[in-house]
Order: structure tokens, then C-alpha cells, then sequence
């Protein structure tokens, strides 16, 4: 049943969220059985979902309590017996970077680091609680930034071979601690600067 669960939800972004949206749904954590020849009674699962927006996250978190549900009708589970679903209180909002916030750490990111060393991503799904300072109708205008961590030579190889180094959550994450956190302190103290200057 879990593994059917892990399977269904899978589909949860490709057949029920807009695709003009996005959404992405990730078992992370899971847990059940004692021995290899014993059904275990329960299995406890923890899950992640990223979106770009909130309908998208709703959509997902019910494509999600569907499918625990459905797998347990088909297999016979009593009514009483069903999944157990629970959302924490600490999820993690969807975040929104301030438009002329941006604008503004970023000029003071060329000025410190050199235009060479600040470049502009896409859209990414960060799981961060900094994303709850955003909220409220953006009262609080907010920016995060990504510190590039990794070895130079590395990542070229890497980025000139079409491919990408593990990131941070992930077991095969090699940062490089100098120049990052030299660069780091810099890149924050001159943005803290320059927006208390203001």
C-alpha cells in the first residue's frame, strides 16, 4: 500500500495541477516494517510540496489526502483504520522575492562581488519558513539570494558537460568553504549596508 501510495502521488502535478503552474510532491522520509518476512501493521511517511502558488499547494495537499484514501479503499482498510494525514503547523509558505527589493540587493551585489559574479535564475521552490515574512500582501518586502558554494573549476566542468552538482539537502554536497564564506559575509554586509543607508 505505500509503495502504491509513493506511486499515485506522483501524478499529482502531471494530472491535476494547472501546468501552467507547477507543483512538485517528494516523499523524503519513510519508515515501516521490523523484519523482512513480517507485513508491517503501519508505515509513517513524511512528504514535501513545492509550488509557485497557493491554489497549486491546495490542489496538491488534497491530490494527496485523496490518494492515501483511495489506496486504502481498494485494498479493504476499514473506514476507522484509514490513513492518518496531518499538515504541520510549520510548512513552509510559498516565497515571494519584492520586485524593487531585488533590484536594490542586487545593485549592491554587483557593486561588491562584480557583475561577472551576480547572475539572475528562474523561478526555483525553495522550502523555507523566510518565505512567512513575505506574506500578508508582501507588506514586508523581502528578497533571499543564493551564495554559490561550490569549487569553480567543478562547476565549469560540470556546467560545460550540461550537467549540475548536487545541491544543498542532498548527501553528495561539496561545498567549498573558502572563498564561500568570505564571499558570503561580504555579500551580506554590503546588502545590509546599502539598504540601512536607505
Amino acid at each position: 500500500m505505500a509503495a502504491e501510495f509513493i506511486m499515485q502521488i506522483q501524478t499529482i502535478a502531471s494530472r491535476q495541477v494547472d501546468p501552467r503552474d507547477a507543483a512538485v510532491v517528494t516523499v523524503g522520509d519513510i519508515h515501516g516494517g521490523t523484519r523482512r518476512n513480517i507485513i508491517p501493521d503501519e508505515v509513517k511517511m513524511e512528504l514535501s510540496v513545492r509550488s509557485f502558488s497557493e491554489k497549486a499547494r491546495e490542489i496538491a495537499l488534497d491530490g494527496i489526502r485523496h490518494a492515501a484514501r483511495g489506496v486504502a479503499v481498494s485494498a479493504g482498510v476499514p473506514e476507522d483504520r484509514g490513513p492518518i494525514i496531518t499538515v504541520l503547523d510549520g510548512y513552509a509558505p510559498i516565497t515571494f522575492n519584492n520586485g524593487p527589493m531585488t533590484a536594490r540587493v542586487k545593485s549592491s551585489l554587483i557593486r561588491t562581488l562584480g557583475a561577472e559574479h551576480v547572475s539572475d535564475d528562474p523561478p526555483g521552490m525553495p522550502s523555507e519558513d523566510f518565505g512567512l515574512l513575505g506574506l500578508e500582501d508582501h507588506r514586508i518586502p523581502t528578497v533571499i539570494f543564493w551564495l554559490g558554494a561550490m569549487d569553480p573549476a567543478r562547476f565549469a566542468k560540470a556546467k560545460a558537460a550540461g550537467k549540475q552538482l548536487p545541491g544543498p539537502h542532498n548527501s553528495h554536497f561539496e561545498p567549498l568553504p573558502e572563498p564561500t564564506l568570505r564571499t558570503g559575509v561580504n555579500a551580506m554586509a554590503s546588502v545590509a549596508v546599502s539598504l540601512l543607508q536607505n
